[in-house]
């Protein structure tokens, strides 16, 4: 290819996209402990959220053959996930949300596999038990730490 579109290559790969699960992907319903959100039902996608996060993903300037909001056929995607949910005994939460996010492809037209940063039991455990928020958001804050500094 040309230096241009090599040039285009290295501005992609460094851009990612960050955003949490619950009241921004899909509507918790306000139902404890996953948000506060009533606006829409409980697992609810919020409208328009797949079509954000693809033009967010393809980027400012759009190549000709997506130009039209085209995925482009075996492009990685640069979506990340931060979410509370534990990792904990072989991946079992992991595979659970992995497996919401296929459906989400197959069927809502999720563009692409995302990263998954997930949470910790203690974190999670501060929050259930106590209701204390800050170590559930002193470990998302390590995770986007840790991520961008790979």
């Amino acid at each position: 290819g040309t230096a241009y579109a090599r040039r285009r290559l290295l501005k992609s790969a460094w851009r990612k996209i960050l955003s949490d699960v619950d009241d921004t992907l899909l509507s918790s319903g306000g139902r404890y402990p996953a948000g506060i959100d009533r606006t829409y039902p409980h697992h609810c996608l919020y409208p328009g959220v797949f079509c954000f996060y693809k033009e967010l993903d393809l980027g400012a300037h759009p190549s000709v053959e997506n130009f039209k909001g085209v995925w482009p056929e075996g492009r990685y995607g640069n979506m990340v996930f931060l979410s509370a949910r534990p990792h904990v005994y072989k991946d079992m939460v992991e595979k659970s949300v992995f497996s919401k996010f296929e459906k989400m492809i197959h069927i809502n037209n999720l563009h692409s596999m995302p990263t998954l940063l997930p949470g910790d039991v203690d974190s999670g455990q501060a929050y259930m038990l106590r209701g204390d928020y800050e170590p559930m958001a002193q470990k998302k804050f390590r995770n986007f730490k840790e991520y961008y500094s790979i």
